[in-house]
């Protein structure tokens, strides 16, 4: 086996490792596809390292301003200043609020229309929120009837653009869902990636006073973005890799398969045959 060959392999097993739990019911031919360098940002906060995959098939425009953003250094020492509990951690240079900006607007990314080829890996139709739910590349989607149209759904961990009323006033304010799915989102906010590793760092972001909204006054007390570095900007021989699991794999389908019907001795009364798309365990690992 090459050097490469078997870095790789290593990168993968190391993957595997704390993974045994979601895919101890799956077949043993999962498979982990390695997330583009272009679309793997790292941020750093004090309390730990959070990585981010972003989604330009969705939001083009969105990803395009971001990775600028990220690329010229603007996160870095900004804040959380918005932190509601059990919903989302807002951060950025405050443009959501008013505060004065020369970043240029955003027009709305809210669904895209997805072609034929595309690969769809459903999980439920009739959810509450779409005609049908599934899995497009890793990320948790709806789609509408004629299955022509789909958007992110708001899971736990997806990054999306804060915005005022107007549909087009997305900036720089970034939000990532800590709490519970707040699905009446969905189609209404330009959702552009999703957090694959450090949700458990995502969660110690300070909090803020459920009385004023979440916004943290004093920032001396708000968690504070060190720095956001896009993964294409590091060396390759420096560059942590990351993986996520491959959706359009049969190993991942049989996963679903098992957590819809719940066939483990544990469940004395059988929980209805749904599956809401974002209670699905999706991992995602990093690794040298």
């Amino acid at each position: 086996m090459s050097p490469g060959l078997q870095n790789l392999s290593t990168r993968v097993a190391a993957c595997l490792i704390g993974l045994l739990p979601l895919i101890a019911n799956a077949a043993d031919d999962l498979i982990w596809r390695e997330v583009n360098p272009e679309n793997l940002v790292f941020m750093e906060l004090v309390e730990g390292q959070v990585t981010i995959e972003l989604n330009p098939m969705f939001a083009p425009k969105t990803v395009r301003q971001f990775r600028k953003l990220v690329q010229d250094g603007f996160y870095n020492g900004l804040s959380f200043y918005r932190v509601i509990d059990g919903f989302v951690a807002q951060g950025g240079d405050g443009s959501d609020l008013g505060e004065l900006s020369l970043v240029p607007l955003i027009d709305a990314e809210f669904e895209a229309e997805i072609s034929g080829d595309v690969e769809f890996t459903e999980v439920q139709k009739d959810d509450l929120f779409a005609a049908g739910t599934g899995f497009i590349d890793g990320f948790a989607v709806g789609r509408d009837s004629s299955g022509k149209n789909a958007w992110l759904t708001h899971c736990p961990g997806v990054v999306a653009m804060a915005r005022n009323d107007s549909p087009n006033s997305s900036r720089t304010d970034f939000y990532i869902v800590i709490g519970q799915a707040p699905r009446y989102l969905d189609r209404n906010m330009n959702v552009f990636g999703r957090v694959i590793d450090g949700m458990d760092v995502v969660q110690r972001i300070q909090r803020g006073p459920a009385n004023e909204n979440g916004i943290i006054q004093d920032e001396t007390k708000s968690s504070r973005i060190r720095s956001m570095t896009l993964a294409s900007d590091v060396p390759e021989d420096e560059r942590l890799t990351a993986f996520v699991l491959d959706t359009n794999s049969k190993a991942f389908k049989k996963l679903l398969k098992n957590r819809r019907n719940r066939t483990q001795k544990f469940f004395h009364n059988k929980p209805p045959k749904v599956l809401d798309v974002c209670q699905v365990p999706m991992a995602g690992r990093v690794t040298l």
